[in-house]
């Protein structure tokens, strides 16, 4: 019973597509794998193996129907997740105050192991790189404060295929948040 990769997340929508693009513009220089604008999302659950994607769409469609699309604004492009090993660049914010329970909801209703998050971090990862190319990238810390403003409109299921590039995800099922009032 090996099932498929997936994870469910809410997609960057156009506003936070390009302000991610204009930041990778602006360093294009920098030894970094970038996410492609197709890419950009915000998890909400993490990866598991799958059995029944049909079944995992349906619960999703459920959950999305009942949740009004998020409102948000990362403040903050940093190194993480651990500032002292970092791999990613990624924009931080303060999560909407009803997006941690969804993440729970959602968790619950697709059946994916683990435990619920005690606290939901609101991150956009815009690039990956290996912790020892930190120093060939010329800077050591990085910490820039923006104001990138966007809208979380649709739930995906995505299937990630790990490559020596990096992840590949295909889109499995989605659906728009408050599809039904």
């Amino acid at each position: 019973m090996e099932g498929r990769r997936v994870f469910v997340a809410l997609p960057a929508g156009r506003e936070l597509v390009e302000a991610a693009g204009e930041f990778r513009r602006a360093r294009a220089g920098l030894k970094v794998r970038w996410v492609r604008p197709e890419n950009l999302h915000l998890t909400m659950v993490p990866p598991w193996q799958c059995l029944d994607v049909d079944a995992v769409c349906r619960a999703l469609c459920d959950e999305a129907e009942r949740q009004a699309p998020f409102e948000v604004v990362f403040e903050r492009i940093s190194f993480g997740p651990d500032p002292r090993r970092p791999r990613l660049i990624w924009a931080t914010g303060k999560a909407p105050a009803d997006m941690p329970e969804f993440a729970r909801g959602l968790l619950a209703a697709t059946g994916a192991p683990g435990e619920p998050r005690k606290s939901f971090l609101l991150h956009l990862t815009i690039a990956r790189f290996n912790s020892r190319d930190l120093m060939a990238m010329g800077q050591r810390k990085l910490r820039e404060p923006v104001a990138w403003r966007g809208t979380f409109d649709t739930l995906c299921l995505y299937e990630s295929h790990l490559k020596p590039g990096g992840a590949e995800y295909r889109e499995l099922c989605r659906v728009g948040l408050g599809r039904i009032r």
